[in-house]
């Protein structure tokens, strides 16, 4: 061990070199986080004031970094090093230097040791003797004293004014000022959008608009500065809110197909995006309707796709092919009654239909939206067959010629002559006639009444009957007027004799 380590003098001057160290550690601290805060409150203010970009941000950024950085290390990295013994430290010399100035009848004796020391040697009694004499002398002064902790502070100063200060952002409410611009100000590479003095209460309860809706948007502005007019932006387009004074506004998003997002404009600031959720409504999206009418009919099968109001033939089948859109579940309804349902977005149903009617397809979705569409059906019953016909009289061959014209909507099924001897029509005797069964068709047919040997002056009465073919109600028949024929009588007989002879 050397004589400097076991020396007492010299024990008194390292403890004073690692004081002094540890007191500029001290008041390093206070330095440092005295200038990292003023600078905080500085660049921060700057920042929200004057809305720097990314390039002024990180300028400022590596600015504070810079600043505080040069600092640490001056003022704390470097003594704590020299604490440690690492780097250029005081010397005893120096030390004598710093303490001498506070004890004015210490630093002549102090450094007078100190230069003894260096010409000391172990045979030199005299050199050792003037060590020693000088070193009892300097034994009793305190060195530690010259150095006191407790004059830090006085520059707690420096950290009581920006904490101060920081407080009074608080109290006031505006601590968004040092705290948004010292987020902005860290994330210096990102881009932000200006921030408006003032914020967007939406009113709506749900921003939740029915699909192929208006949805009206109302909006109350809160803040230190309200903007007069506001603006709403929307796929590429701005419109203008309605003022309706105390700071509300309104604005109606009109036939609402999809989600839309928008974002409010005023002051220069652009708000965040917002988005109104569409709820889908249930919807048919195809409707079929293949109708078969009666196979009597001969009529040909006819689909349809533009409309649901029908107008069908008495007896048809109607077949349903729907299809749905954003729907759930399903129903059909016929004239109010429930005949059919589906769980998923088809629908299928058939049926024979007699009489007009009202149909309805009801489609429901997870929203607890409903879509209800009716329609009408309007039936063509099966007409009558319908009969004209004209008749005269061959002298020649005596008999009776009726020349005439049968139709019906669909096809004649038959046609008949009868004619009955008795005025109650109790005896009826029926004829058929060939006919080639078509929709409308002429025909002729010759009866001579004297064939039925009449007695003289006997009346007969006749008529034609067409049948047509329904299937539905049973076939239906048509009958002509009913025609007289009256057998000559005996004198009617002379009398054209006679004039026979006559002309004879």
């Amino acid at each position: 061990m050397t004589f400097e380590n076991k020396h007492p003098l010299f024990e008194k001057l390292n403890n004073f070199i690692k004081r002094f160290y540890k007191n500029q550690l001290i008041k390093g601290a206070i330095y440092f986080i005295s200038v990292s805060t003023i600078f905080f409150i500085i660049f921060s203010t700057i920042e929200y004031f004057s809305k720097l970009n990314v390039t002024n941000r990180t300028v400022l950024f590596w600015l504070y970094i810079l600043i505080n950085g040069s600092i640490a290390i001056t003022y704390i990295i470097v003594p704590l090093l020299n604490l440690f013994r690492f780097g250029k430290r005081l010397t005893h010399k120096q030390a004598a230097k710093i303490i001498g100035s506070h004890f004015n009848e210490v630093e002549d004796k102090l450094l007078n040791v100190l230069e003894l020391q260096e010409m000391r040697t172990e045979d030199n009694d005299l050199i050792n003797a003037s060590v020693q004499q000088k070193t009892n002398m300097l034994a009793p002064i305190p060195f530690s004293k010259v150095i006191k902790y407790g004059d830090n502070k006085k520059h707690m100063k420096w950290i009581g004014y920006p904490v101060a200060i920081i407080l009074l952002f608080i109290i006031s409410g505006k601590q968004y000022i040092l705290t948004e611009s010292s987020a902005r100000i860290l994330n210096h590479n990102t881009f932000f959008e200006p921030k408006a003095p003032f914020q967007y209460v939406v009113l709506n309860q749900k921003l939740e608009a029915i699909q192929y809706d208006n949805y009206t948007l109302k909006i109350k502005i809160t803040g230190n500065q309200i903007p007069k007019e506001v603006f709403i932006k929307t796929q590429g387009d701005m419109f203008k809110l309605t003022d309706l004074g105390n700071n509300t506004f309104n604005y109606e998003f009109r036939n609402i197909t999809k989600d839309v997002v928008f974002n409010f404009f005023a002051g220069g600031y652009n708000s965040p995006p917002y988005i109104i959720k569409c709820l889908s409504q249930p919807k048919v999206v195809s409707l079929e309707t293949i109708i078969s009418p009666p196979k009597y009919t001969e009529k040909e099968e006819i689909k349809n796709s533009s409309n649901g109001d029908l107008i069908i033939l008495e007896g048809s089948y109607v077949s349903w092919n729907v299809k749905f859109k954003n729907t759930s579940n399903s129903s059909f309804f016929l004239n109010k009654k429930l005949l059919k349902e589906s769980k998923n977005d088809k629908l299928h149903f058939k049926k024979q239909l007699f009489k007009n009617t009202t149909y309805s397809i009801i489609s429901r979705n997870k929203n607890n939206l409903t879509d209800t569409l009716t329609y009408q059906i309007s039936i063509i019953p099966d007409k009558y067959p319908t009969i004209s016909l004209e008749s005269s009289y061959d002298s020649i061959s005596l008999n009776h010629i009726f020349n005439g014209h049968i139709s019906d909507d669909y096809l004649i099924d038959r046609l008949e002559f009868i004619y009955s001897t008795s005025s109650n029509n109790d005896s009826l005797t029926s004829t058929d006639i060939s006919i080639e069964g078509l929709s409308s068709e002429r025909f002729l047919h010759n009866f001579n009444f004297h064939s039925l040997n009449l007695a003289p002056g006997k009346k007969i009465n006749y008529y034609f009957k067409v049948w047509d073919n329904d299937r539905i109600n049973g076939s239906k028949f048509s009958k002509s007027k009913t025609f007289t024929y009256t057998e000559s009588s005996i004198e009617d007989l002379i009398e054209v004799n006679d004039l026979q002879n006559t002309q004879t």
